[in-house]
């Protein structure tokens, strides 16, 4: 009977994970469900550095890289193939509270067609809603991925490919970027990775407040000119 409903509880065990649904992006399967976009995001901002980073920085284009020697605030600004690495942790701030982010990643070698060799490259890394100390306290998931990241048109425009949009339950100001990933059968980045930025995306909410301050700006400006035909 003790056997039995070992026997039970294991394959009870087993349907509950194959009901969790994963997606696969070239050789890479995420733990995630995350929709895939063929073409590139557009950030919105760029988180600011505070701390972290072992210090290393360079550009890459997906097949190879070069160390640049740039400050690790340089290197994390903006959306331009500059990477900074880590561990330890690096810390990013955004002043207004975010309940997601954008990833773009830093693929300094391995690429392939379709980002099918390396696959792991564009994902060797795990995002934490954070304070400023670094501590890590809430794990995000990865919700969106665009193929072809931000840059398709540069040079280096492979490095970006696979960026991924980190979605929370909370909202936060800071944002940890540790090694690892979130892929079935990893631990692909046990200690180093590359990333090139974070960014702030628009939240649904803040598209509505776009559109919502879009209309009350054109009805106000219907209004005066009506009162001034009048």
């Amino acid at each position: 009977m003790f056997k039995r409903a070992l026997i039970t509880t294991a394959i009870l065990a087993a349907t509950a994970s194959s009901a969790f649904a994963t997606t696969t992006i070239g050789g890479a399967t995420l733990i995630d469900t995350a929709t895939v976009n063929s073409g590139t995001v557009s950030p919105t901002a760029y988180l600011s550095y505070v701390s972290g980073g072992n210090g290393a920085t360079g550009w890459a284009d997906g097949s190879t890289y070069g160390i640049t020697g740039i400050s690790a605030a340089s290197a994390m600004a903006t959306a331009d193939h500059n990477w900074l690495q880590y561990d330890p942790a690096i810390v990013v701030y955004s002043a207004t509270a975010l309940s997601s982010v954008l990833a773009i990643p830093a693929i300094d070698h391995g690429w392939t067609s379709g980002n099918t060799g390396e696959f792991w490259e564009s994902f060797e890394f795990r995002i934490f809603g954070s304070d400023s100390s670094g501590a890590l306290l809430e794990e995000g998931h990865i919700t969106n991925v665009w193929a072809k990241g931000v840059d398709d048109s540069s040079a280096l425009k492979n490095a970006d490919d696979w960026t991924t949009q980190w979605s929370f339950t909370g909202a936060y100001n800071y944002f940890a970027v540790v090694s690892g990933d979130r892929l079935v059968g990893g631990f692909y980045s046990p200690g180093e990775g590359e990333i090139d930025a974070i960014a702030a995306i628009p939240e649904p909410e803040t598209y509505a407040m776009l559109l919502a301050g879009l209309g009350l700006l054109g009805f106000v400006a219907q209004r005066r000119k009506l009162q001034e035909t009048v």
